[in-house]
């Protein structure tokens, strides 16, 4: 009888897949440990990053405040007056708060304009970019890395004027001859956030001034501004360089309150910043209509129906909720222009404001 083929038969053992399984674990944990270390060193430098972006940031904005020439900024950090101008020493300042300087391994370069932005890109502008080096891995060093660098820039453009569609406010400011528009000098400077009540301010005499070139009369001139151009007297300007008081409480008389209550309401004064209570010049929006400019004279003397000379040009801010009979303002800073038209021009009332980022 032939003999039969015997098939080979093997078993297979639990043993070796216990084998198995222990190299691909020791493998997966490797990979495991290393994805989490690295995702741990990429996480500290992302939480580096952000703060040095966060801080050229408020450099940019901060330096962007002083842009435009209107103001002047005095340096707090030593390190800081060094720099060439009011907008990069502000800037380096801010820097300087937010931990941004030398002592932690950080250079600054600041730009105006700054570099590298795209075409038609706003100016005035200020750059502020940042390196911070020598920062240390922590797990990456078991890959051979000791140490990396990060880097954050930011731009901010200067924002424009705040203009009113407005023409001169038909209310004077008393300003004691020699009269001083510079938060100066009492009792011939006006300090600027320093409330005061305009109606009060030349006894015996309202501070409402004549609109009657306007057909509307005072009640007109609250709503859309004076009519005509005024001048600061002896200034070589085409205007008007004296103003006409207009005594007595006009506050209800005419429409005047209706105008008054009308114009200077929270809907119309869109502001978070309110300068007669801390706020900035810079703060204040554009077409603010609780912002107004109003001619600068002496009421000293002044009784009844009197003229006197313009001696300056002077932003004021009427706070909302204010009626014509309790009016609460603060000065806010003079306006250079010499002259102010009437009418629908766009009045120039010379603060700025807030600066935008761009990059």
């Amino acid at each position: 009888m032939p003999a039969r083929n015997k098939r080979s038969i093997v078993k297979f053992s639990p043993r070796y897949a216990k084998g198995q399984m222990a190299v691909i674990l020791t493998l997966v944990i490797a990979t495991l440990v290393g994805a989490m270390a690295l995702g741990a060193d990429v996480a500290v430098m992302y939480f580096n990053h952000l703060q040095l972006q966060k801080g050229v940031d408020a450099a940019a904005l901060a330096g962007a405040n002083f842009l435009q020439g209107t103001y002047t900024y005095t340096p707090i950090n030593a390190n800081c007056g060094g720099q060439s101008d009011y907008a990069k020493q502000a800037a380096c300042d801010y820097a300087a708060n937010d931990g941004l300087t030398s002592s932690n391994s950080t250079t600054l370069t600041y730009n105006e304009p700054g570099v590298g932005l795209p075409n038609g890109a706003a100016t005035p502008n200020i750059q502020v970019i940042a390196n911070r080096t020598n920062l240390p891995y922590m797990f990456g060093r078991v890959l051979g890395l000791n140490s990396y660098t990060v880097a954050a820039v930011a731009t901010a453009k200067a924002t424009g004027p705040t203009t009113s569609a407005n023409g001169m406010f038909p209310m004077g400011m008393q300003c004691t001859s020699p009269c001083s528009l510079s938060n100066a000098n009492a009792p011939y400077g006006v300090q600027f956030n320093v409330k005061f009540t305009p109606l009060q301010e030349a006894p015996g005499n309202w501070q409402w001034l004549d609109n009657s070139q306007g057909s509307s009369g005072l009640a007109g001139g609250i709503s859309n501004g004076m009519s005509g151009t005024y001048s600061v007297y002896g200034s070589g300007g085409s205007g008007q360089t004296y103003i006409t008081t207009e005594p007595g409480n006009k506050a209800n008389a005419n429409g005047v309150q209706g105008s008054f209550e009308s114009r200077f309401t929270s809907a119309n004064c869109p502001t978070t910043a309110d300068p007669c209570n801390g706020g900035s010049a810079s703060s204040i929006l554009q077409d603010n209509q609780c912002l107004v400019v109003v001619p600068a004279v002496d009421f000293a003397g002044c009784t009844g129906s009197c003229t006197a000379n313009i001696q300056g040009f002077a932003d004021i801010y009427i706070e909302p909720g204010s009626t014509s009979t309790n009016i609460t303002a603060c000065f806010v800073q003079a306006v250079t222009a010499n002259t102010i038209s009437g009418g629908s021009n766009p009045v120039n009332l010379g603060s700025y404001a807030q600066p935008e980022l761009i990059q």
